[in-house]
Parts: C-alpha cells; structure tokens; sequence
C-alpha cells in the first residue's frame, strides 16, 4: 500500500507513515474539522477474514470506555483509485511507544509503578468486560506528551465467551513470543486473564531493566527459554533492585498461571507498594530507585475526558495484528539473560566443591573445539553434488510443487587412514581426559552445558552460540565453501545474498528450483533464514534434505512462503515425484508474514528428534507438529515460478544454524 502519504480518506490528510503491521498501517494525519493531529490506520491486506477482524477491532475499541485504553475518533471506508480502504481514526500520541521510552535506558522505579498503574487499570476494566488483550507488550502502549500511558491494540482480543478469534487451529499461537505465557504452546490452552498477566508482569520486568526475561537469536530459542527456564531475577540486570522488588517480579512470571497476582490491580498494588517502602532500606542504590515520595492509593483509573467520535458520514464501525508503533517494528539486539543465583558466603567445604566444578568446566572449555571437529568430522556424509533443474508438472492448487534434479559426477579426495588416526587419538585423549575429570569431581559438583531440566526431569536443548552463520552474499567465504553450496546458473551468491533462479520460459508453471549445501548433514538443529521473493510464486526452506540416489531429488521437509502472505509445510520422500507428498500443513494465512515483491521474511525451523517447531518473522506457528520421518539431512532453498512460466528469483540470506 505504497504512495498513500499525501492523500486524503474522506476528510482526513494522509501525511508520514507511522509504523507499519502486518494488517494495517498507521499514519499521522490531519483532521481539518477539528483542526487537529491525528492517527490513521488503515487496513491493507485483500483478505476477508482478516478485514473482518480489523473492523471487529475498531468495533470493540470503539465500545470501550476508560481513561487508559486509546479511544477511537472515528471510523469509516473510502473509495481511493478505484479500491476500498477501511480505516480507524485516533489520537496521535506524541510520546510515542513505552517501546521507544525503554529504548533510552530502564525505567525509574517511580516511573515503571506510574505506568503500571495505568496499564494495570486498563486492563482490569477489559477483563471485567470478559475481554483477553493477547497481546500485551511495549510497542502496544502508547505515551502521550504528559507522560500518560494507554494501552492499543486489540487486533487479536478475543471475548471469554467467544472462540472466533481463537486462531490456534490455522496455525498461529496469537501474541509476540518475548511477551505470550509459557502455558500458551501446550495444546488446546486458551489465552485467559492470567495469560494476559504473564505478558505484564514481562513488560514489568523489561521496563525496570531495559531488557526482557527471555532473548535469543531466534524465536524458537525463546520460546524454548520460555516454556523451561525460570525467569532470572531482575537485580541481576540492575544491580540496585532488591530482593523484594525481585519477589513482586518473578510471582509474576511463575510459569504457573494459579501462581501468578490474581488482577493486574494486584500486581500494581504490590509492585508500588513495595517501591513506597524503599525510605526503609529496601534499596541497594537509592539513586536508581528514585521511588522517594510515591503515595500509594487504590488502583482507580485517574479521571481523564475523552472526547466523543466527531460529526461525520455515517460509517461502518471497523480491531491490528502487529503493533501500532510511531516507527517500523525492528527487534532489539539480542542478550542472554544471567540466570545464576545471588552469591552468598561458602563454607570451606562448599568452596573446594566449586574449585572442582571451575577445573571441570575448564576442561570442557579446552575439549569443546576438539569434540566440536570431530562431530562435524563424523556426521559429514559426501553426497554427490547435484545440479538441479526442473521438470513440469501437473500442480493442482494447494498441491506441493515438485523438483527434479540433475546430477553431476563429483569426486571428494579425503585421506581415510589420516582422518582416521586423528579421530582416534583425539578421542582416546578427550576420553581419558574427561574420565580423570569426573572421577575427581566425583558427585560433589553438577555441570549444566546447554541444557535445562523442567520440573517434569526433561531436558530441554537450549540455542547458544551458531555453529554456522554466514550471510550468503560471498562465494568465497570459507564457511561457505565448507558447506558446498551447489553453484550454476540457477544457484548463485550476489551482493545481496544466495539466489535461486529460473529464467522466463525455462520453468513449466507451477515447478519449482531447489539450491542445497551438500558438505553437511544437520540433525537436531536450529535454522533461521530471510527470504526475499524478488519474482516468481513462492520460496522456501527445505531441511532434513537427502537426494535421491537416482536423479538427485529431494526428500524431507519443506517450510514454503507465497509473497500474499501464506505458508505451507510438506513432506515428501521425492518432491520429484510427489512420492509420499505428505502436507503437514496445507496453506494458511498469516499476518506475521509481509506481502509484496521484495519484502523480507525471516523463516526458523527448529527440529529436535521428532518435534518440528516454525515460526515467521518470530511469530510462532502452532501447534508444534510431531513428525520423525526424516531426522536428518542437509539444508536447501526453493523457488516457484507463475502462471505463463515468468521468471523466478528467490533471494536467501543471514543463514543462521545452531545445533540442538
């Protein structure tokens, strides 16, 4: 919806974007009836489902009625070159989002229980009327020039009543996975008032330290941290929170919803009144706390007016799915979150134990390297190199496109007698090594590498350091030659990332391109990619890939993105054939996903034995299929040509991939 700025919808100028979701975007406008600034947000997919929910939107804020929810001026529809465009019309909130506030640094103890309160209010008044927000988070808070907070967004609310903006069954756990409860990904748990408190007490937490509880380099991994670890302690971010404070936050991230403060008022009212104690020496550094003066008063809502919708053409009353933000939507950089505890005196006998557990984790520090070669050593399996090129077929809707290769001789010239001896020195060595170690360590110290334990006893891999990132824009990258990326005329690496291509004319519509690295064989892992669909019908993630020994073809799974924003996820034993084409999820529409030639989608994969999770654009894609056909394989990329056999080109890039 490009080249709006500076058109009109009825009465209203359309001027600056202001953010742009993955439903509508929000403009800065002008009302000249009122002669005043406003926001506009203007609905801008060709969906009818999802127009249904953006006017359920605008109807619901329209009926809501409190000091600290953004009420709406005015709704309406406009007929602009030939095309309808819906849209709401609020107030402009110079202070931008409690997003861009935190942005500048923490916020003050003093500040964080003012906008509590307000948030807390707002919230409590929505549950009263049976509603569930979903979707709480910084971006979705506006700030005006006082310093007033306002929640937005009620793109994805739903009523305790209702189940049809329950949208779990397409695919889409609903929320921003930083902010969603844990208890969210378990099947057939609907959101609910503790749900919705969970993601306070996270928005809590990042307004006094800058940070939120859980981050990774991709969102699988936090939904991971999300579901097994416990949240760290806010003091080991800002050292001079105390432990009281520490209390209030972490009852509000129990991973138990019964665990957590019964009403956001509750919540407010224990956060503020243990802040209003800090004369008493509940600080560390009085300095940071500035909480000095605060009156601790019944969570009221503060009485505010709030002018009615203004005199206008009778509309249709039109509800965003991402955030409603005065800038893009971009995702912090990530930081991993200290989890230890706070130190406390170790008797004699303590401390020897922990000088035994530094000398073990030392070792494993040194060994790591080694074990890590030889792993990669050992999985490597030489494949011959293929050279795909397609075939027509006879693709119905909503049928996985299917891939033809053409192998290539490829020879591999490796010394098994020198690897051999290698592998079984450094063995032998690392085996003696970490045999004294433990033997030493005997049971008085437990090492944790990588993993969490749940309270059930499982353990869950958590994603650390990658063990192959590249950005797919250099042939000659060592790494990426390493993976033996396949290299020809429909496989090549630019400036601005690996593509896979087919010229007009060569592909029969609805075939398909398939790239893949043959130096590397990935089991439980963790892979991230952006996806760019420059033309052509589709692109994708191919993993778990084994080629076929006759013709090179694929077999394995698929994770497969249209530029309309849809995706799909199959499974074939030769996507040549369509041989066992299994579609594990047929095509869904997701709002995560951006449209439009050219737009860049983030796509993750993280595959663990025969659990197979997906997000876009770090929007989680429930619920988590259960599959172990294929439990290892290599990684390719896709593309699909359109109707009449139009050029394809398929950009791929920042390839991220961690080992489970």
């Amino acid at each position: 919806m490009a080249g709006l700025e500076g058109r009109r919808l009825d009465r209203y100028e359309l001027r600056q974007v202001l953010g742009r979701g993955g439903m509508a975007n929000v403009y800065q406008g002008y009302d000249p009836h009122f002669e005043r600034e406003v926001a506009i947000k203007v609905f801008k997919r060709e969906d009818e489902a999802l127009l249904a929910r953006f006017i359920r939107e605008a109807r619901l804020m329209a009926s809501l009625h409190h000091a600290h929810l953004l009420p709406v001026y005015d709704t309406g529809e406009s007929q602009l070159d030939g095309v309808t465009r819906y849209y709401m019309v609020m107030p402009l909130m110079e202070g931008g989002t409690l997003r861009d506030r935190i942005r500048r640094g923490p916020l003050s103890l003093k500040e964080a229980c003012s906008y509590l309160r307000d948030i807390a209010s707002a919230l409590d008044y929505i549950h009263a009327q049976g509603i569930i927000h979903r979707d709480i988070k910084s971006s979705n808070v506006l700030l005006d020039r006082e310093g007033h907070s306002y929640l937005s967004d009620f793109g994805i609310a739903r009523t305790l009543l209702s189940e049809s903006t329950q949208l779990t069954t397409a695919g889409n756990v609903l929320g921003t996975v930083d902010y969603v409860a844990p208890e969210l990904f378990e099947a057939n748990h609907r959101a609910d008032v503790r749900s919705d408190l969970y993601s306070l007490g996270v928005l809590l937490f990042e307004m006094i330290t800058g940070h939120l509880p859980f981050a990774a380099d991709n969102q699988l991994a936090v939904l991971t941290m999300q579901i097994t670890r416990p949240a760290p302690a806010p003091s080991s971010l800002q050292p001079g929170i105390a432990p009281q404070i520490d209390r209030v936050v972490l009852k509000a991230l129990e991973k138990k919803p019964e665990m957590r403060y019964g009403s956001a008022g509750e919540l407010a009212d224990a956060f503020c009144q243990t802040i209003a104690s800090g004369s008493s020496g509940i600080y560390a550094n009085p300095a940071w706390a500035q909480g000095e003066g605060i009156t601790v008063v019944a969570n009221k809502p503060t009485a505010k007016l709030i002018l009615p919708p203004p005199p206008g053409p009778e509309a249709t009353p039109l509800p965003t799915a991402t955030g409603y933000s005065r800038i893009p939507e971009t995702r912090p950089a990530p930081v991993y979150l200290p989890t230890t505890p706070r130190t406390v005196p170790l008797r004699p006998r303590s401390r020897a134990r922990i000088v035994t557990l530094l000398a073990l984790l030392a070792l494993l520090a040194v060994l790591a390297p080694i074990v890590f070669v030889l792993a990669r050593i050992h999985n490597t399996t030489l494949v011959p190199v293929s050279t795909p090129t397609t075939v027509s077929t006879n693709q119905a809707t909503n049928q996985t496109p299917t891939i033809t290769a053409s192998p290539t001789t490829a020879t591999a010239a490796a010394s098994a007698t020198a690897g051999a001896t290698v592998t079984a020195t450094a063995n032998a060595t690392a085996t003696a090594q970490i045999a004294t170690a433990t033997q030493q360590a005997n049971t008085n110290a437990t090492a944790t590498a990588g993993a969490v334990a749940t309270a059930q006893g499982q353990v869950t891999p958590t994603v650390g350091t990658p063990a192959y990132k590249d950005a797919l824009n250099n042939a000659s990258n060592p790494a990426t030659q390493a993976e033996q990326w396949d290299q020809n005329t429909t496989c090549a690496f630019k400036a601005d990332g690996y593509h896979v291509m087919a010229a007009a004319g060569v592909l029969t519509p609805g075939s398909l391109i398939g790239c893949r690295e043959a130096g590397m064989q990935y089991a439980n892992v963790a892979i991230s990619v952006d996806v760019t669909i420059l033309s052509g019908a589709t692109g994708g993630l191919f993993f778990h890939v084994t080629p076929q020994v006759i013709g090179g073809a694929y077999a394995g799974y698929l994770l497969e993105i249209d530029s309309k924003g849809n995706y799909r996820i199959a499974r074939s034993n030769n996507f040549t054939l369509g041989t066992g084409t299994t579609l594990l999820r047929d095509w869904t529409a997701s709002t995560a996903l951006k449209m439009g030639s050219g737009a860049k989608n983030t796509l993750e994969v993280q595959a663990k034995g025969g659990s197979l999770s997906f997000s876009i654009n770090g929007v989680f894609l429930a619920p988590a299929l259960q599959d172990s056909t294929f439990t290892t394989g290599d990684i390719g990329f896709l593309a699909t040509t359109v109707g009449g056999g139009a050029s394809a080109d398929i950009a791929y890039s920042n390839l991220s991939v961690s080992a489970l």
